[in-house]
């Protein structure tokens, strides 16, 4: 599914004080800031500076601002943002949300109808930080937050859970809560310390489930 955006933020520069608090809540990394030009009025060395290409209405900066200096400008040519998954392999695809335990179809993102398969379509395109993945799908660009473990461990079963944040101690990155699947290897089989830990519990046959293997679980 696409996002559609109909309005953009737009910064109020007479207002702004360069705090930068923008910047790091903002989950396409739209803003930044630049030097306030001497001939300039305003109350920071600093101006915030927006790229309204990937500007998805996220409206954390709006809200985030302590001196009002955002606001949101409807526009007068709307857009759509998504990830088409018709240049990346349905098995692939499959194959990446699997190791999740997420199905390809599985709506994840439920502020930009975003499924499970569009992120890894995304991540499997060239998406290595969950910046990329909000701009080429436009997902966390609505509550920003519940989306983002499925983002995250997608990342990570990929190969990229070590990217840097972008920006540099941004407020947009959580930890991946604790989950079963975060202790089963690349052969599908769980840590066999948890299993003895944990003798009373199906371990093994829900992690079959979660990886369909129906057959087992």
């Amino acid at each position: 599914m696409a996002k559609r955006v109909t309005m953009v933020a737009e910064i109020v520069e007479d207002l702004c004080t360069g705090c930068n608090k923008c910047v790091l809540a903002c989950p396409t990394v739209a803003i930044s800031m630049r030097p306030r030009r001497s001939d300039e009025p305003g109350p920071g060395r600093n101006v915030a500076v927006l790229r309204d290409d990937i500007c998805y209405n996220a409206q954390n900066c709006m809200e985030l601002c302590p001196d009002d200096a955002i606001v949101m400008r409807p526009l007068d040519q709307p857009f759509e943002v998504g990830k088409s998954t018709a240049d990346v392999s349905p098995e692939a695809i499959g194959q990446l949300c699997m190791q999740v335990g997420l199905l390809p179809d599985m709506l994840v993102c439920v502020c930009t109808d975003t499924t499970a398969g569009e992120l890894a379509g995304a991540v499997l395109d060239g998406a290595h930080t969950p910046e990329d993945v909000a701009r080429r799908t436009g997902a966390r660009t609505g509550c920003t937050e519940i989306c983002l473990d499925p983002i995250l461990r997608l990342l990570a079963a990929a190969g990229h859970g070590d990217a840097p944040r972008n920006p540099r101690n941004g407020y947009q990155w959580y930890g991946i809560p604790g989950r079963l699947m975060n202790f089963v290897g690349p052969d599908g089989r769980v840590d066999p310390e948890l299993v003895q830990a944990y003798p009373h519990l199906r371990l093994q046959k829900d992690v079959n489930a979660m990886l369909f293997k129906m057959d087992e679980a």
